[in-house]
C-alpha cells in the first residue's frame, strides 16, 4: 500500500497468501494496523516508517527494508494537500501488545536509525524481541499450534494457550501513547481529528485499562488451555482522508478487501 498516510487496517484475517499479507510501500505515516490476524508465511513487507502495529497476531516473517531513496509525498493532516517529499529511512514504527509466533520477530529493528517504540509484546515458538523493548514476554519453547479451518458459517482459529503469557498487564493504546509520526509530525487520530483509543479486540469485545494478555488479540474461554475462536472477519479498511479519494487510494482499498475473505451471509 502506497500513500497510506491516515489509513487504518483493522479487524482482518489474512491467510494463505503466496506473497506477504500486507505490503507497506514508501509511506511516512501515521498509519495504524490493529486487531488483525496474519497467518501467511510472510506477515509484513515494509519499505516505510511511521506505522503503528497494535494487538495483531503475526505468525509469519517480517521483511523490513532498511532504506529506499525514492522521494515520496507526505500530506497535511486529514488532507490530500502536499506538505513535502522525503526518502524512506528505517524505523519510527510502534509495536504494542502484539503476539508473534515462530518466524515473526522484531530483532530486525535492532539496527534502526530512527527511534522505535515497543511494549507489551509476546513472543512464542522461537520469535525474538528487539533490544528496544523492555520486559517482553518470551516463551521460545511454547508452540500454540495455530490451526485455521474453514467450516460452515466461517473461519475458526484453534490454538493452545499458556497462561504465563498473561502474567503482566498492558496499557490501553491511545493517540497519546503512540505519539507522532516523525516525518510528517502528525499524531495517530480518527478521520475527524479525535483521539484514537483501541479498547476493543478482534471479536469486538471490550478491553479494560491495564488488561492482561488474555484479551490482547481475541478472548479465550475462561480456564481453557486449548480453544478455537470464530475469526470470520468483517472486512474493514478505514481511510482517514476527509477529502475525495485519488485513484491510488481506491486501488489500495480494493486490493486489501480482495485479500480478506468476506463474512458469509
Amino acid at each position: 500500500m502506497t500513500s497510506a498516510q491516515g489509513t487504518r487496517v483493522s479487524g482482518n484475517l489474512f491467510h494463505d497468501n503466496l506473497a506477504e499479507d500486507l505490503f507497506m510501500e514508501v509511506d511516512h505515516g501515521p498509519f495504524l494496523v490493529d486487531n488483525n490476524i496474519f497467518l501467511s508465511p510472510t506477515s509484513l513487507l515494509s519499505v516505510s516508517q511511521g506505522g503503528a502495529y497494535v494487538h495483531n497476531l503475526m505468525a509469519g516473517t517480517l521483511r523490513i527494508i532498511p532504506y529506499d531513496g525514492r522521494q515520496t509525498p507526505f500530506h497535511k493532516a486529514h488532507s490530500t494537500e502536499l506538505a513535502g517529499m522525503h526518502d524512506n529511512p528505517f524505523g519510527d514504527d510502534k509495536y504494542f501488545n502484539n503476539l508473534f509466533v515462530g518466524p515473526g520477530d522484531l530483532i530486525v529493528y535492532d539496527k534502526a536509525p530512527l527511534p522505535v517504540k515497543m511494549d507489551g509484546n509476546v513472543f512464542l515458538k522461537g520469535a525474538k524481541p528487539s533490544k528496544h523493548e523492555s520486559g517482553p514476554v518470551v516463551k521460545s519453547e511454547f508452540d500454540p499450534g495455530l490451526k485455521l479451518t474453514e467450516e460452515t458459517g466461517g473461519f475458526y482459529l484453534g490454538l493452545a494457550w499458556d497462561k504465563a503469557t498473561g502474567e503482566r498487564t498492558r496499557r490501553t493504546v491511545t493517540t497519546e501513547l503512540l505519539g507522532k509520526a516523525a516525518i510528517p509530525g502528525l499524531p495517530y487520530e480518527q478521520a475527524d481529528g479525535t483521539p484514537i483509543r483501541i479498547d476493543a479486540d478482534f471479536l469486538d469485545g471490550s478491553r479494560r485499562p491495564y488488561h492482561r494478555f488474555g484479551k490482547e488479540i481475541i478472548r479465550p474461554i475462561s480456564g481453557a488451555q486449548s480453544v478455537a475462536f470464530d475469526v470470520t472477519p468483517k472486512p474493514l479498511l478505514i481511510l482517514s482522508r476527509t477529502e475525495s479519494l485519488s485513484h491510488s487510494w481506491i486501488s489500495a482499498m480494493n486490493s486489501i478487501s480482495s485479500w480478506v475473505p468476506s463474512k458469509p451471509a
